[in-house]
């Protein structure tokens, strides 16, 4: 299948220079965005991945930290990824990698063009033209940029292998179909669905050089490896960790490929309301738009892309059915042979007619490229889009500032940081972002000045998924522009607070620590007009979100002095919400949703308060109506925390 075979290689001069040219431009493209800090997470964990492997370390990986430490996909192809940072362990490589598979996607498309419209052009040079044509139009394809600037994706390699799969398809080379249709299992574990594609194309359409049988084999073989990576692969993998993908992004299906399935047989109607959600209407528009529709004619090969399509839609993850996502690679290929398809159907149907094909081919050409273009402008340069701002691809200030503390951070040191910076420290057996919950704290935290600009809480304030739970605590070593940098100082264990009985409250105190004292459950002995500081772990009770803001404060009474009503008279508090205010606690059940935040709180007692024994009492408060919730049972909105000694 090589160019030199298909003819003089000079005669394809022409698309290896187009070819070069485009993978350059992705590359360039994508490692500008990265150098810019427009990469984040998703790469960071790849690289993390391959690294690892390349150092014995098989789908390791602290980013995905549901796994406990594991990768939480089935993509073998990451193994044959390593062995290329053995040369050079950079992170670039992923991306220079996916820009040149995204590039060599347009192979395929050009050496089908050029057989398929062969026919109905002139002349071998007329042919050579329109198949440079729609490599072009490919290589300007808007969800292929979109896709190239979104991280790192192990789908983005998809192109090449699932292109001579078409090819060998629809020009009748089984073995071609069948080698590039395996290596696709290669790449990920959902790719078994496109396999089911084609065999159920070949047994009903049984295309020339195939037989039925072929597709049967093919499905057979499909849904077995499916099996085998859900139930055997995959578990291993990540240490007896069930699939969760179906469950995450197909609720309504159930919790199992099993339940999924069954939903899909048996409520065509719930089926078809997802199918038809105006979004997702939207995001077809959206894929088909730049090619004026014409794939829609290319029938049979367009049949491909509707189980496909359909897997995507189904899903409640909306990168799933974006133009903007990184999903869209594995239809590209379709798109285009569809294309193709259409134009020699019209072509055949010229002749036909006595018509010359040329002039029509050149119309619609014209019109391609100006859909391309249009396509271009308003999915990638326009408002919203990837390619829509310069700055997307400069280094600002704030980027430099990141970059200076960046090179701060000891290359062994386990580190948590902000999502845009986690593909520039990934190199590293232990790193997290700030949403992450690790068991061991990590020893840095590289982080905006800012950080409730996420939202939800993050580490230290989100306490691990243990109990009892510890306070981290994190002294600046250095800041930049907006961001700084923090050393781990100390660990304090907080001490549990007794069980309290179910209520309807939606937080309880859960265990608290005195981080002034050398034993944290006892208060340190304190003197009038000296500060002191506390940590409290409020625990949610129920799983649901929580529709209210609730501050909370401490309070240290004196229980010499009873108020009228029985109440203890009040000479110190401290009020606040979490982090300073930065994560309300309707926020709490979002991204990593954390059982147990940690909250600090400084008490200062009056300069003239006098000597005594006095009791510290905490509770919660909505923020809005001033209103105390039950914190301590039933009737009770105060929980008493420990007793103070003052000299």
């Amino acid at each position: 299948m090589s160019l030199a075979r298909r003819g003089q290689l000079h005669v394809h001069a022409p698309y290896i220079v187009l070819f070069l040219l485009g993978a350059v431009t992705l590359s360039v493209l994508a490692l500008l965005h990265h150098r810019a800090l427009g990469t984040g997470y998703d790469l960071g964990i790849y690289d993390q991945v391959v690294w690892n492997i390349a150092h014995g370390r098989l789908f390791q990986t602290t980013l995905v930290y549901e796994t406990g430490g594991y990768y939480d996909h089935f993509e073998p192809i990451l193994a044959l990824i390593a062995p290329l940072y053995w040369l050079v362990p950079d992170v670039r490589v992923l991306m220079i990698l996916q820009s040149l598979a995204l590039a060599l996607g347009s192979l395929p498309i050009y050496l089908f063009a050029r057989e398929r419209l062969a026919p109905y052009l002139p002349s071998r040079r007329a042919t050579t033209g329109f198949a440079l044509l729609f490599a072009l139009s490919y290589l300007l394809y808007p969800a292929l940029h979109n896709a190239n600037l979104n991280d790192f994706h192990e789908v983005a390699l998809t192109p090449p292998l699932l292109g001579f799969a078409l090819y060998g398809l629809l020009t009748g080379q089984r073995r071609l179909t069948f080698i590039s249709l395996g290596l696709l299992l290669l790449v990920k574990e959902d790719l078994t669905v496109t396999l089911l594609s084609f065999s159920l194309y070949i047994v009903a359409l049984r295309p020339r050089g195939f037989r039925r049988r072929d597709g049967i084999l093919l499905g057979a073989f499909a849904l077995v490896w499916a099996v085998l990576v859900l139930r055997v692969f995959y578990p291993a993998l990540t240490r007896g960790m069930p699939y969760p993908f179906v469950d995450r992004r197909y609720p309504w299906m159930g919790a199992t490929p099993e339940s999924a399935i069954k939903v899909f047989l048996t409520q065509p109607g719930l089926v078809l309301s997802h199918l038809l959600q105006p979004q997702k209407l939207w995001f077809i528009l959206r894929l088909f738009a730049p090619l004026l529709f014409l794939p829609l004619l290319g029938v049979p090969a367009i049949l491909l892309a509707f189980p496909i399509l359909g897997y995507l839609m189904l899903s409640g993850y909306e990168p799933q059915w974006s133009i903007q996502s990184y999903y869209n690679p594995p239809l590209l290929p379709i798109l285009y042979f569809a294309l193709i398809e259409a134009w020699a159907y019209l072509g055949a149907w010229l002749q036909r007619r006595g018509r010359r094909v040329q002039p029509f081919y050149l119309a619609m050409g014209a019109l391609l490229v100006i859909g391309v273009g249009a396509g271009y402008y308003l999915f990638s340069l326009a408002p919203g889009g990837r390619l829509a701002s310069i700055d997307a691809f400069r280094v600002l200030d704030e980027d430099k500032a990141a970059y200076a503390l960046l090179a701060q951070v000891p290359p062994a040191a386990a580190v948590s940081t902000e999502w845009p910076l986690v593909p520039h420290l990934s190199q590293r057996q232990h790193i997290y972002t700030l949403l992450s919950r690790p068991q061991e704290p990590p020893d840095y935290l590289l982080e905006r000045n800012d950080p409730g600009a996420i939202g939800a809480p993050i580490f230290p304030y989100a306490a691990a998924d243990a109990f009892p739970p510890s306070w981290h605590e994190y002294v600046q070593t250095a800041a930049r522009g907006p961001f700084r940098l923090l050393a781990r100082q100390r660990s304090v264990p907080l001490a549990p607070m007794p069980t309290v009985p179910p209520t309807m409250s939606p937080l309880v105190l859960s265990a608290y620590g005195w981080l002034d004292s050398a034993d944290p459950s006892q208060a340190p002995v304190l003197a009038p007009g000296q500060s002191t500081r506390i940590a409290l772990a409020w625990q949610r009770t129920r799983d649901t979100a929580m529709d209210r803001n609730y501050v909370f404060f401490v309070h240290l009474l004196d229980p010499r002095r009873p108020q009228a009503d029985g109440s203890l008279t009040r000479v110190a508090q401290s009020d606040q919400e979490v982090g300073e205010g930065r994560f309300p606690t309707t926020l709490w059940h979002t991204w990593t949703n954390p059982g147990i935040v940690l909250d600090d709180h400084t008490l200062t007692l009056p300069a003239d308060l006098a000597p005594g024994t006095y009791e510290l009492w905490a509770g919660a408060y909505d923020r809005d109506t001033l209103d105390r919730i039950e914190i301590g049972g039933p009737g009770k909105t105060l929980v008493k925390v420990s007793d103070v000694t003052v000299q």
